[in-house]
This record gives C-alpha cells, sequence and structure tokens, in this order.
C-alpha cells in the first residue's frame, strides 16, 4: 500500500501529461468524495467517465507508436523453456491459424472474472481467461474467494446491469426501499457512504424485509444541473431507458463487480514463474485486501504496470545481484528480512 501511495502523484502526472483531461474547478484538479472515503480524494474525467477517457488517450498514444497490435487474437498457451517464459500460442479468429510467438516478457492484463456470475458490470470479455491461462502454466494464484459486489448496478427488466457510479452517493444520492423510506443509517453510521460490502449487504437486507428485487438510489433532491454535468454518461444511459434520475430514483441491485484475488505477483508485477507478469484486475498485488476502495483499481493498474515495465527494463545484472534471484525478490515481502527499502516499500 506505501508503494500505492507513494507513487501515485507521478502516475497521474503521467496521465496528465499523455493528455488525459481530468475536470477541473477554478483552474484545479475536481475532486470527489465516495464510499469509506474521509475526503474528497477522487480526480474523474468526463464527468463519470474517468475510465473511458484513460483508455481512450492511453489506446491512441499506442496506435502513434511503433507497437505492434494484433487483433482477433487469443492466447491459448503461455510456452516455458526450463520453467522460465519464451513465448505464447494464440489463435488468429479471421485465419483459424495457431501462431506462436516468441518473447522474453509476458504481461497479463486480460482483466477480471465478472462473467462467472449472472449479474456483473463487468463487460462480456471479463471471463478469467488470463488468470486460467496463468494457472495452467504453473503460476501461483491467490485471494479468489474475494470478490466484491458493488451496491448500486441498475436493475430494469431486460437491461444488462449498468454501474451506477459509488460517487453518485458521494455527491449527495440516498438509498431508500420499495416504500421510499431511506435504510443506510439503520446498518451503519456511515449511512450511504458505508464500504461497498456494507452497502451491498444492507441493500440485500432490505431486499429481502420488503420483499422487493430493487432498492432506489435517490438523486431527486440535488439540483438537475448538478447531476447531469457530474454524471453525464449515467444521465444519458438512463433516459435512453425511459428513467429522467432529475426527477424519479434510480432502482439498483448489487451485482458483481470486482475480483481482489488473480495470480500473485510481488511488488515489481512479477509471478512465480520467470518472465511472466501480471497487472490490474488479472492480478493479485495485496493492496486491496479483501474489499477494494473505490477507484483504487485504477489507480493500482498505473503504479504497478509501470514498475512491470521498469523491471523488464532494468539491466538484469545490477538489479539481480541487489535483490538476489528472481525467486528470491518474490519471497522478498512476506519470507525474507527488509534488505532493500526501494524493494519492500510496501510489505
Amino acid at each position: 500500500m506505501r508503494i500505492l501511495v507513494d507513487e501515485a502523484p507521478d502516475r497521474i502526472a503521467d496521465l496528465i501529461g499523455f493528455g488525459v483531461p481530468f475536470d477541473t474547478v477554478n483552474g484545479e484538479v475536481a475532486l470527489t468524495r465516495e464510499a469509506a472515503h474521509s475526503v474528497s480524494r477522487i480526480l474523474h474525467a468526463g464527468g463519470d467517465a474517468t475510465g473511458e477517457y484513460i483508455e481512450v488517450t492511453l489506446s491512441e498514444q499506442v496506435r502513434m507508436s511503433p507497437v505492434k497490435v494484433l487483433e482477433y487474437c487469443l492466447a491459448t498457451e503461455i510456452i516455458l523453456n526450463s520453467g522460465q517464459v519464451c513465448g505464447i500460442k494464440a489463435i488468429d479468429f479471421r485465419s483459424g491459424l495457431i501462431e506462436e510467438f516468441g518473447c522474453k516478457f509476458i504481461i497479463l492484463a486480460t482483466g477480471g472474472a465478472g462473467r462467472l456470475f449472472k449479474y456483473t458490470t463487468n463487460g462480456d470479455t471479463a471471463t478469467g481467461d488470463g488468470i486460467a491461462l496463468a494457472f495452467q502454466s504453473g503460476a501461483e494464484i491467490a485471494d479468489m474467494e474475494f470478490f466484491q459486489f458493488h451496491p448500486t448496478a441498475l436493475r430494469l427488466p431486460g437491461v444488462s446491469p449498468f454501474l451506477i457510479s459509488e460517487a453518485v452517493r458521494g455527491e449527495g444520492g440516498v438509498l431508500r426501499n420499495v416504500d421510499g423510506r431511506r435504510f443506510m443509517p439503520d446498518y451503519s453510521p456511515d449511512a450511504d457512504l458505508a464500504p461497498r460490502d456494507v452497502v451491498a449487504r444492507s441493500i440485500l437486507f432490505e431486499m429481502r424485509k420488503t420483499g422487493s428485487d430493487r432498492v432506489f438510489l435517490d438523486v431527486t433532491q440535488l439540483p438537475a444541473t448538478r447531476t447531469t454535468t457530474r454524471f453525464p454518461h449515467i444521465y444519458r444511459f438512463c433516459l435512453d431507458h425511459g428513467l429522467d434520475i432529475t426527477k424519479v430514483p434510480i432502482p439498483v441491485a448489487p451485482a458483481a463487480h470486482y475480483l481482489m484475488g488473480g495470480v500473485k505477483v510481488n511488488t515489481w508485477g512479477e509471478t512465480n514463474i520467470p518472465g511472466l507478469f501480471a497487472a490490474g484486475e488479472t492480478a493479485c498485488t495485496g493492496v486491496h485486501g479483501a474489499n477494494r476502495l473505490a477507484s483504487n483499481s485504477l489507480l493500482e493498474v498505473l503504479v504497478f504496470s509501470k514498475r512491470s515495465i521498469e523491471r523488464t527494463q532494468v539491466d538484469a545484472g545490477s538489479t539481480i545481484e541487489k535483490a538476489g534471484t528472481i525467486a528470491d525478490l518474490y519471497r522478498l515481502p512476506s519470507r525474507e528480512p527488509h534488505r532493500d527499502r526501494q524493494m519492500c516499500q510496501g510489505c
């Protein structure tokens, strides 16, 4: 966690340098508060489209670089030589051919596994493929039982669950049951800004008590312009499905959202297989514990992905000589004494 906190400002500065247009107020970056946060500390872009803005900006950077992107391909096997990464097999869906690509390093960044559940905020590709690929190659997997359910996904007949951001409650939205009664103060002193697991369980209890499959997130007490400006995507999506959220509450229910577990990595994103790295929701860095705080997922991606790249670029002689073998470095956070502050400041 120390690594995440200490290196976050530089990674955010990187995004700004790449051109991510974070929202500002009077020339300063705008910050908001979400559940279980004691202060407003979350940056956002496009109101409620932060992830999209980061993805589009970075994708444009890749397209302008010499990096070759192979689309319509699916990795099917990690190739090892004497236990070390030496390539990967992939099937090209356009030709049906299986190809092999030689490499020294592989970084798995295939997302989570939300599609294992009936109700999820995840996209169709979040099926845990990268984690399975690593496991089949002998990589260690950790904390797979820690799956976070987001408390507020849109619940409408015939409509796939759509994430109603936690920031909606951070900006003043409140949860009400089907009878219109605000219920979160009954379950937690933090009320609507309690941690996600508390809010999700509270919603389930309230749904059972009222015999309903949903509760309602109410922002009608907020100024309409504030809602439409701060949450333009949510507003438009709901409006397209017949809901004007400035006038009527939003029907919501919990849905599978984020996997804290995954491919076990050290503080440099390395797995127990030399040359194999994992990043993002595919990886288990341990920084989220059993219940991730809002918006720390994007931050984790930035910080630990950067560290993985640095690890692949460092002169092997200097780093290995200082930290031992890759296996030693992998064990360092939990099993070995603190020999090098740079290596174990996140213990």
